[in-house]
Order: C-alpha cells, then structure tokens, then sequence
C-alpha cells in the first residue's frame, strides 16, 4: 500500500481517536482525509483490516470498557457520554458487544480476562491482596509535567507480547538510516488494551524525537501532567506494570484517567539481561 495511504489512513485514526465523545459518520471522516466515501472506505479496510464504521464502534465501546475499570471515580453515564453514547444507547450496545453489563464489568473479578493473559489476572489478584500495595506503588510514582514533543512515528497493528520486540528494532534500524548518528529520544504510545481489545489489532506508534518539523510522518504530542512510574525490567513485563498502575494505583489516586495516550520514554536500550530502562507516562488531571 502506497505511503501516502497509509498517512492519510493514520490521519483518519487520529481524527476517531481524538473524537471519541461525538457521533462520527464515515462521510465526516473521508472529508477529514480529502477523499469520497466509498474509496475512502475501501483503502482504510486495505489497511486497517475493518471498515470504517466497524473500527469506530470497537474503539468506542473498548474505550469505554477501558475506563469502567481504569476510572473508577466516573459514573457509567459520564463514560457512556465520553464515548459519544446516551446513557440507553450505551448500555445496549456495551452489552451486545460484551455479553455483560457495563456494571458487572466494572466489577473486575466477576469478568475474567482473557486465557493468554492469565499471568496478568495471577499477578494483579496476588498484589490485591497485600495491605501496602497503593502505598508501594504510590512512592514509585513521579507526577510530572512534559513538554510537547515532536516525533516521527510509525503506526502499526500488532500483538504487543509478541511482535512489537521486532517492530522496535526494524524502526530503530530505519532511524538510523535516515537521521545518520543524530539518533534521539525513543517514545511508544499504546492506543489499546490487550486485555479488552483484540490482542491480535492493538494499535501502537513507535516514535523518535525531532527537533525539526519535517515530513508526512511527524506528528506533535501534547505537554501535559503524567503519572510516571519508573520501570526497569525485561520487555515481557511491561503489561504487567501497566496494570499495576490501572488497577491498583489510578482508581484509587487523588488523580483521574485524562482522554490522551499513556506514553513509554525510553531510557534505555535492552541491557545483557535482557531488561530495559524506561518510563511508562499515564495521562492524568486534578480531580
């Protein structure tokens, strides 16, 4: 698929992910992109693997499934909104989808998570049980403020367990080549959570730092305030940090889940043991 396809078709990606509260139609989202409906909707199937349409919906429904456990402090009906549902509409669909309630969901314990992921279940529900575990989490993390950054990125839909290992080094390899020795920052941004979305279709961007704004594939991350908990450990690992901090720290915080992506700053490269030093940045506001 042409590159400039592919650009228009991560501009349309953008454009879902950052209006997830409003009733998109598939016409809107073409005219975004400067193209017509239907060859729009063809060439963002070439590429994404699912209509226009179909992606909007699981991606508004997994967000909103995302939040029932990530945000505990917010009501159903100020999800469903958040996701560009009303309140009846929203609870149909959710479970339609899900084949449970958006209540019962919330109750993470009566919804088990996938079998792939049953060390995730194992780990969370053995930390739960510790007395300590908010305060021991809480001292690992830093809230801090970023600056805006400007990055080239790659897009991909990926299994994150297994193939994002060799994405990152074909990026890595790439950079390289184009920006010679000038190698900078490296940033991952997670749009899914594997644990709800289909682990197979997570979207993910692989990121460097630039200082100049140049090329179709730069795009700007925001500033804004993170809960940063300082992770150094083999790559394999990653998710089970990301859900220590969702489950056992954010819902119980003076904080609450902002509407950016959680970000992963790379310290470092992978280490003789196999661990690496990084980051993980979660979008947060003031309550």
């Amino acid at each position: 698929m042409q590159s400039d396809y592919i650009m228009s078709i991560n501009r349309a990606l953008n454009y879902i992910y950052q209006n997830l509260d409003k009733t998109l139609t598939v016409e809107e989202i073409a005219e975004h992109c400067c193209f017509s409906k239907y060859h729009f909707n063809r060439v963002f199937k070439a590429i994404v693997g699912e209509n226009v349409y179909c992606f909007t919906k699981r991606i508004k429904l997994e967000s909103a499934a995302f939040r029932l456990r990530a945000a505990k402090n917010r009501s159903i009906t100020e999800i469903a909104i958040e996701t560009g549902y009303s309140p009846s509409n929203f609870a149909s669909a959710f479970k339609q989808y899900f084949g449970v309630s958006a209540s019962r969901f919330r109750k993470m314990n009566e919804v088990p998570y996938k079998d792939t992921f049953a060390t995730v279940s194992s780990h969370i529900q053995n930390l739960q049980k510790k007395d300590n575990i908010f305060d021991a989490l809480d001292k690992r993390i830093k809230i801090k403020r970023l600056a805006g950054m400007n990055v080239v990125y790659k897009r991909i839909i990926c299994n994150y367990q297994r193939e994002l290992k060799s994405a990152w080094k074909s990026f890595c390899m790439d950079m390289e080549k184009r920006f010679g020795g000038h190698i900078s920052s490296f940033v991952g941004i997670s749009y899914d959570d594997p644990l709800i979305a289909d682990e197979d279709r997570c979207v993910y961007d692989m990121c460097m730092l630039v200082d100049k704004v140049s090329g179709v594939d730069i795009r700007w991350i925001e500033p804004g305030m993170y809960a940063c908990y300082a992770f150094y450990d083999t790559p394999d690992k990653l998710i089970l940090a990301f859900n220590e901090i969702f489950v056992l720290w954010l819902p119980f915080c003076k904080y609450k889940l902002d509407n950016r992506f959680a970000l992963e700053v790379y310290k470092s490269e992978v280490d003789e043991e196999g661990k690496i030093q990084l980051e993980i940045c979660i979008p947060i506001q003031e309550v």
